[in-house]
């Protein structure tokens, strides 16, 4: 159940405030996830991370962003959702979301933009206590061609066009999540979740 605390937290911050910081921050993280993904380097943990796009389910989306080094498994270890974003982010910069804010937040997949949006939920998606207050949808869409610019080695001419440099999502995703800018503004087709 959200507190009345924590809704004043929200409402009275303002349009300067750190709110709008934390989103731009949260739309970066998720960003850097997909282009992780679409790195594909390390290619168990990208397949485990695709898993949770690919459902586009609230439910499943919002156990990998609110996960964080406080909740543990059955065991009493941390859970598969930190360890997967443990690999991507320092642990300094996770939890993506609070575990406060659970009741805030509606995820959505979006398969077919490069952009997400945040937006005002619909009644039916208020919930039963009437605590959410705003929908991240998510853009998820299929990996456009991606130029290996860093392998100088490989002669094989390119045939098609690419739309990112293997080099733009290693950058993209070596830079502080916390720290403008919070989009990739020299390439469009790095997603962005914050629009």
């Amino acid at each position: 159940m959200v507190s009345q605390i924590n809704r004043e937290k929200y409402v009275n911050i303002g349009t300067t405030g750190g709110f709008f910081q934390k989103l731009l921050s949260q739309g970066k993280k998720i960003s850097q996830i997909v282009s992780y993904i679409w790195l594909n380097e390390d290619r168990e943990t990208a397949e485990k991370l695709h898993e949770y796009f690919k459902s586009g389910k609230h439910e499943v989306l919002e156990k990998l962003l609110f996960a964080n080094k406080v909740e543990r498994n059955d065991q009493g270890e941390l859970t598969d959702e930190y360890k997967l974003l443990l690999k991507i982010f320092k642990a300094e910069h996770l939890p993506i979301f609070d575990p406060e804010d659970k009741g805030f937040f509606l995820f959505r997949v979006t398969i077919d933009k490069f952009e997400g949006s945040i937006s005002d939920p619909s009644p039916s998606d208020i919930g039963s206590n009437g605590s959410r207050l705003l929908v991240l949808t998510i853009p998820y869409p299929v990996p456009p061609a991606i130029l290996n610019d860093l392998d100088c080695s490989d002669e094989t001419p390119q045939t098609g066009f690419a739309l990112i440099k293997k080099s733009e999502l290693i950058t993209w995703l070596g830079q502080d999540p916390n720290v403008p800018p919070y989009f990739n503004d020299n390439n469009p087709y790095i997603v962005a979740s914050s629009s």
